[in-house]
């Protein structure tokens, strides 16, 4: 349970503040598709990605191969999130644009860490496109921003961190995930014998 726990309070601070300081997931949408607002969002993206992969790594007590996993995966996952958002087109709905970064993470999920069992990889790509859905549109029913200023802008982007952070790390944690993340070993075993 504390190993749960801690997961969810770093994914939902690293989110949080990566959503106050670099905009997390981004801006949405350009009038048509930009290749240099995707590039961009990647960029800063990924750098939140890091950000919120150290935090995970470290509240997991993860050794360097799976730290360093979950670091590259954190990158791809919150950068592709927010190049899709800063990158695509208003003409494309934002829920769309919010599911294409749910297969995103989900993918990653698959690729880099290792994720095999189909119905963990289904939650980890639906909870993260809920959590970006229901923070975009909370975000619109509380007026955020509440100012057309950088400060507002920040303010918006760390709600819709917070609320992704909750939704995604609160799934991921019930489906198993950090457990995942530990390499195989008697200490493994334990942890899934006796969860903790």
């Amino acid at each position: 349970m504390v190993t749960r726990i801690a997961w969810i309070v770093a994914i939902t601070l690293g989110l949080l503040g990566g959503g106050f300081a670099f905009h997390f997931p981004g801006s949405y949408g350009e009038p048509v598709w930009s290749v240099g607002a995707a590039v961009f969002g990647f960029i800063i993206g990924a750098v939140n990605g890091l950000f919120v992969g150290a935090l995970a790594w470290m509240a997991l007590r993860l050794s360097r191969p799976e730290g360093g996993r979950l670091l590259a995966a954190m990158a791809v996952m919150v950068g592709g999130t927010h190049a899709l958002n800063d990158g695509s087109s208003t003409q494309l709905p934002f829920a769309i644009v919010q599911l294409l970064a749910g297969l995103v993470a989900a993918g990653t999920a698959a690729w880099i860490l290792g994720v095999r069992r189909p119905s963990a990889i289904a939650i980890v790509g639906f909870a993260w496109t809920v959590g970006l859905v229901v923070a975009g549109w909370s975000g619109d029913i509380l007026g955020l921003p509440l100012t057309e200023s950088p400060l507002g802008w920040a303010q918006d982007h760390a709600w819709d961190g917070l609320v992704t952070g909750l939704a995604w790390g609160i799934a991921t944690a019930t489906v198993g995930l950090p457990g995942m993340l530990r390499p195989v070993g008697p200490s493994r075993l334990a942890d899934e014998r006796f969860p903790t």
